[in-house]
This record gives C-alpha cells, structure tokens and sequence, in this order.
C-alpha cells in the first residue's frame, strides 16, 4: 500500500508538472489586450514610424496653444490605443509611471491633467529636433520590438539622450502603431 501511495503521488506531481496551465487573461494583469495579426513589419515601417513620433514631439512643443490638439491627433496616430491598453512608462513618471490609455500619455506629453500632478509637459520644452539610435530591432510577423536610444534637442541645441524600448505592431490597414514604450534617462544621470 505505501508503495501505491508513493507510485500515486509520483504520478499526480508528473501529471501537475507537465499539464498545461490556462489562465484567464484578467489573473494576468488589469489591464489586458492582444494584439491583431497583419502584414509583416518591415525595418522602413519602424523607421517611419520613429520618424513620426519624432516629428509629433516636435510639433506639440512649436503649437503653442494648439498644444493639447496636436498631441491628441499625433497620440491617435501613434499609439495602438484602439486595440485595448498599451504599455507605456514615460521617461519622467515616478508617481504614475504605467500610463495605459490616451489620458495618461496625454498628461505627460503636455501636462494639465490634476490625476498626474506629476506631469509638467514633456513635449513642451520645446525639443527641436529628436533622432534614433537603434541598438537592436527584432522583428516576428507583424511585430517589431526595438531598443536603444533617443536624442532630444532643446532649445540651447544640447542634447537629452534617453533609454527606450518600443513595441510596434502592423495592423491589417498597414498603420504601424506603438503598443509598448518603456524610457528612461541612463543611470546615474540627473
């Protein structure tokens, strides 16, 4: 009998061990969504879409105020907020750094919003200009996942190099769209 006991826990540890785990996308995380198939991204889609961003920083800080407008016109366009919550942690937000819809990118980008006291505007500066440096660019299907850094120029033309890791996806409609944004300033820098 005490060997049965112990072929029987042996099998149902195995059969634990090896039995495949279904989770409800809501034990995960909050805020959950998947992301759409499409047509496969290519380095130019990336490239472009940088391009993009980088241009839309600079324009919501020449808008004056058409501010707000313009950074919501260039969100939209931007980041895949209609395919559920994305991932992004903006490079100045210790007290609420997870900012997963339009409200919270929106907040840091031109300020104003009393539930991210915090945000003093980031596009504001005004940058003049913003360039890419890609360490690495991974690419599967229809998702890219780059990593490296970005430069800001201010207005005395000195540089703000960031730390950034950026998810994209190709939808059907062949818009490239942000799903992840991960930045931060290199250690050790004020």
């Amino acid at each position: 009998m005490k060997n049965n006991n112990l072929i029987l826990s042996a099998l149902t540890a195995t059969v634990v061990l090896v039995a495949p785990v279904h989770l409800k996308a809501e034990v995960l995380a909050p805020n959950v969504g998947t992301l759409p198939d499409g047509p496969a991204i290519t380095a130019a889609d990336v490239q472009a879409a940088q391009a993009m961003w980088g241009d839309a920083v600079v324009a919501i800080g020449k808008a004056g105020d058409d501010a707000p407008k313009v950074a919501k016109e260039a969100a939209e366009a931007a980041y895949a907020f209609e395919l559920g919550p994305i991932q992004f942690k903006p490079t100045l937000a210790a007290e609420t750094p997870f900012r997963p819809d339009l409200e919270g990118a929106l907040s840091y980008f031109v300020g104003g919003n009393d539930k991210y006291a915090e945000d003093k505007g980031f596009a504001l500066k005004p940058w003049s200009k913003v360039r890419f440096e890609n360490h690495t660019v991974k690419m599967h299907g229809n998702i890219a996942i780059t990593m490296g850094h970005y430069f800001f120029t201010g207005p005395d033309d000195t540089e703000t190099k960031v730390e950034y890791t950026k998810g994209y996806v190709k939808t059907e409609d062949g818009k490239v769209l942000i799903f992840l944004q991960d930045s931060s300033l290199p250690y050790g820098a004020n």
